[in-house]
Order: C-alpha cells, then structure tokens, then sequence
C-alpha cells in the first residue's frame, strides 16, 4: 500500500487493518495456552503470524489464500514444554511452519562438543523481549514491522543478543529478516545459525522443483547420494519415506534458491548474504505426514558443532564483535519473474 492511496482508501474503509495490518492476542488452548502472537496480513497477497514467544519465528504464512509453509502434527508449543534431550527434545517441539531459527552458539545435529549438545540448539523456544510492532513507510511504500530482542545466555559461558527485525512489504508479496547478532561475553564464542526455512503443502507437491544460485551440490550422507541425481525433484509422499539432505555451496553475492510448482502457478524464493550464509541446505523429505521441502541458509551448516568445527566452516564472534545476517522470502505467481530466476539458477 502506497502512502498516497490511504486518504483514498479510508473513504471506503474505517479500519485500514480490515485489508492490511495487524493484531496481538494470546494462545489459550492446549500446548500453545500462554504463547503471544501477532497475525500480520500485506494488504496484497501474505497473511502470516509471528511468535514473539518463539524468538519472533513464522508458524502459518499463506499466499493467495494458499498455505506456503510446512506445519508438524505437533502444532505450536509453549516454549516452557522444551527439554534439550538429544535430538527428541527439540522435534517434539518442532511446528516447523515457514521459518524456524536454530542456533545461536549451536545448531545443526546433536553431539558433543565439551559437553553434550542437543539437536538445533535452543534459539527456537526462547522467547523474544521488548518486543514491537509498527506500521513505517519506505519511500512511499507501507511496511509492517516486528522487533524484538533474543538472549541465549548461562552463567560461566556464552552471552549471545540477537536483535531482530522483521519486515512485511505491502507494495511487493516479500517478508524481510534482518538479524544483528553481539558477543556480549568476555571470551571468543561459536556461532552457527540456520534459518530453517520451511514449505508444505500446496506449494510442494509432486512435480514442484527446486532451482539454486550454487555451483555445487553435494549429498550429506549416504541415503541422498543414492538420490542425488534427483536432488531438483519433488515427489508424492511415501510412507517411511526417510529424509534427504543436498548442501548447496558456492554461492556468489546474494544467494538464493526457489521452488516452484508449475501446475499451481506459484514460486517461493529464498535470498540470502552468501558471505555470512555461505551454505543453503536443502532438505527434502518426502515422507507421508511430515511432508517438507526446507531451503535452508546456514553460517556453518547442518551437521553438529565438533564437525563444524573440525572441517573449517565453525563460525565465531570476539567479545563486543557485531555481525548482521540478512534473508528475504518472497512468494509469487509472476511467470516471467519466475524465468527470470531459472535463467540465473547454476542448477538444469
């Protein structure tokens, strides 16, 4: 929404947050009962929620009135119910949806690394402070913005903030993560982030494709290098169907990856700062109920922090240091601007 349309707008319309806007309420059933959220709709095309007790990440988002994100069958969940426990802990608090930020000292899977580390670190179910939301413009242009803070702290280790700010165009169908990250300990810490970027059902569906800006693809294990030749492809759920991982790397300037489904007419595209993401893991898993494409920029990957670590990629921050972390989804069903991003992908 343009600045100029609102006097305009407001003779057919007494409330503008009926067509664009925001609201706050509070979860009051079940596993979620006490979680704040905001639902945010662009006036064009998203309707999404943020948590802000779940570090300010995307549960639902939808375009054109069609669900884009992946949402496990365990729902939201209050962010008291997490108990770290290895890698249990973690999925049974896992709704996915479209974004789920893991980190910040430790991400990736579960091992130990001076001490015993869960799956995905703990970033996820900390709830955000001071948050806010606010209408601004940019140009002439509306956007809707949440800010908050995150601490993951312990006394006689890491004290992490990450600052965030999320942005809802109105003019253009595109949600913006802007992520300042400070060391406020006295000793040289790790970093690993990932944003696990998640899509479901319509989006992905058999015959949906991924495209990348990566010069390289490589399997994570075994099980995805028997599928690696397939690694574009999405197909129908299948029961026990187990999990594949590609690692997409070699990224120039501003990365991205997108998965587009044709028969719906509709693209998803993932823009990241390769030189602070410098590897996008795709996680393909095809399998019947937890049916899930995620496109997922990371500082040092998936795998656990001592094989982060031991291969180079590990991550830190000094005492006092500051480092910005940048990633847009935009959603869209503009055929040309979807070639446009094919003709740029390294991948057929």
């Amino acid at each position: 929404m343009k600045r100029s349309q609102e006097f305009e707008l407001r003779q057919r319309i007494g409330d503008l947050n009926a067509v664009c806007g925001w609201k706050e309420y509070v979860y009051a059933d079940g596993m979620a009962s006490g979680v704040r959220a905001f639902d945010l709709k662009n006036g064009k095309n998203i309707e999404m929620t943020i948590l802000a007790d779940r570090a300010l990440d995307i549960p639902y988002l939808s375009f054109k009135g069609k669900n884009m994100g992946f949402t496990s069958k365990q729902g939201v969940r209050h962010p008291g119910l997490y108990q770290e426990d290895g890698s249990r802990g973690f999925l049974k608090q896992f709704n996915a949806g479209l974004l789920t930020t893991c980190g910040i000292t430790y991400a990736g899977g579960a091992g130990f690394d001076g001490r015993e580390l869960g799956l995905h670190g703990p970033f996820s179910n900390l709830p955000a402070e001071k948050v806010a939301v606010r209408e601004d413009y940019e140009g002439g242009d509306k956007v809707i913005l949440v800010e908050g803070s995150v601490r993951e702290a312990c006394l006689f280790e890491e004290n992490m903030l990450m600052k965030r700010r999320m942005t809802l165009e109105t003019e253009r169908d595109v949600v913006r993560i802007h992520d300042t990250l400070q060391n406020q300990s006295f000793a040289r810490d790790p970093v690993m982030l990932i944003y696990h970027i998640n899509f479901g059902y319509p989006l992905l569906d058999a015959g949906a494709r991924v495209y990348s800006s990566a010069r390289k693809v490589e399997p994570r294990d075994e099980i995805a290098k028997l599928h690696l030749a397939d690694y574009t492809k999405m197909d129908a759920p299948e029961m026990n169907r187990p999990e594949e991982c590609f690692f997409h790397t070699g990224h120039d300037g501003q990365g991205f990856a997108m998965v587009h489904n044709e028969a719906l007419g509709v693209a998803a595209i993932v823009r990241f700062d390769a030189s602070t993401l410098p590897l996008l893991c795709e996680w393909k898993c095809m399998r019947a109920g937890d049916y899930v494409l995620g496109l997922e920029p990371t500082t040092s990957g998936v795998l656990n922090r001592a094989e982060a670590r031991a291969s180079g990629l590990l991550t830190y921050l000094e005492p006092g240091e500051t480092r910005e972390y940048d990633v847009e989804i935009e959603f869209t069903d503009d055929s040309v601007r979807i070639e446009e991003f094919k003709r740029k992908a390294c991948n057929p």
